[in-house]
């Protein structure tokens, strides 16, 4: 828990940071960026469209209820952007020069997290240009994964980004198959593992086999209430509904998540999703979001790798047992879902071409 003092520190800072983006004046967070606006009506919510033209956003979270969106993750490098929408008035501020980064997480503190594409996690504060504090890549080379099927058990794929009530980062490795925790020191832990399953096979017409075994590959944290909710792609074969979310306590330390035998402090959350790309929580409302590569998964958006087209992503809303389809057919080459004030629920998408900022009421 904080101090008293810490959280009033951490209320001023974002009084004051809200105040001076607002003002007329520029700010000392960065430039002003153009805005492109368009509304529209589908089935599932009200969708707008806040910025495009980005640069692969993959990386997304909020800060005050404002998206914060990471840029250059499979294209070149972009600064991170704040979108501020209050008291009737829209401005995106650049927080950063130019980086690639997979993505980005705030903490309670307004410090913002930054996973490179150069393997390195970095941190920004407030007033300070981001330093980096661990690397990811050299500590999975020590760590080795011990159910890894490819050959390659130091392999490592930094991919999703989270910041605990600790203020320590979680970091999602979908080829280490593993979720890390870092301490603002650069201290580093294997937080959670992820055992392989056997997955069957009847998708793929003529395969020799009926089930074979599929690594997990884990893309992905959202912090709730009671504990920390990871998803994964759920490797090949690619079966469509095989995806899950995991819960792991906040205390966590080298669990184990294994559906196909015991577990460690882990439990399976949520079930029967296709290729997860990021999920997100709203604590408030109970509500959780998942976002699919695309509904049929993995095999699809591979081939739109190769012809230019890709099949739609698939946004989901939970809340208990119900779940919805959000933006139907709206969104494509997902990248980052997160939760903004009133409900409001912010995507990226364009990941491999042209990248957009959008919001969805839902």
């Amino acid at each position: 828990m904080r101090t008293t003092r810490s959280k009033v520190l951490a209320v001023l800072l974002c009084v004051g940071f809200v105040i001076t983006a607002f003002a007329p004046t520029a700010d000392a967070w960065g430039r002003d960026r153009t805005e492109h606006r368009d509304r529209n009506e589908h089935r599932g919510g009200r969708v707008d469209v806040l910025l495009d033209g980005l640069s692969s956003p993959k990386g997304l979270d909020t800060f005050i209820g404002q998206p914060v969106v990471a840029q250059g993750a499979f294209g070149p490098p972009g600064p991170v952007l704040l979108h501020l929408s209050l008291f009737g008035r829209s401005k995106t501020l650049e927080v950063s020069e130019p980086l690639s980064l997979v993505d980005v997480a705030v903490g309670h503190d307004g410090s913002a997290w930054l996973l490179g594409t150069d393997f390195v996690l970095y941190r920004k504060t407030i007033f300070s240009d981001p330093k980096p504090i661990a690397n990811i890549a050299e500590y999975q080379a020590t760590d080795p994964d011990p159910d890894d099927l490819e050959g390659n058990p130091t392999e490592s794929n930094p991919y999703g980004l989270a910041v605990l009530p600790s203020g320590d980062a979680l970091v999602a490795d979908a080829a280490g198959n593993d979720v890390l925790r870092v301490s603002k020191h650069g201290e580093i832990s294997t937080f959670a593992r992820f055992a392989p399953e056997i997955v069957a096979t009847d998708h793929l017409p003529g395969f020799p086999e009926p089930a074979i075994p599929s690594e997990a590959v884990p893309t992905s944290i959202a912090i709730g209430w009671d504990g920390v909710y990871v998803g994964q792609l759920q490797g090949f074969p690619f079966r469509p509904g095989t995806s899950e979310i995991f819960k792991i306590p906040f205390k966590a330390d080298g669990a184990l998540c294994d559906t196909d035998g015991p577990s460690t402090n882990c439990s399976v959350a949520e079930s029967g999703f296709t290729a997860i790309q990021d999920i997100a929580i709203d604590r408030w409302t109970g509500k959780t979001y998942v976002y699919e590569l695309a509904a049929d998964g993995v095999l699809p958006f591979e081939e739109g790798l190769e012809t230019g087209v890709f099949p739609p992503a698939v946004l989901l809303e939970l809340r208990g047992d119900h779940r919805r389809e959000l933006a139907a057919g709206q969104l494509s080459q997902p990248g980052g879902v997160a939760v903004g004030l009133f409900g409001a629920v912010f995507v990226t998408d364009g990941t491999f071409t042209e990248g957009r900022l959008l919001r969805i009421r839902s």
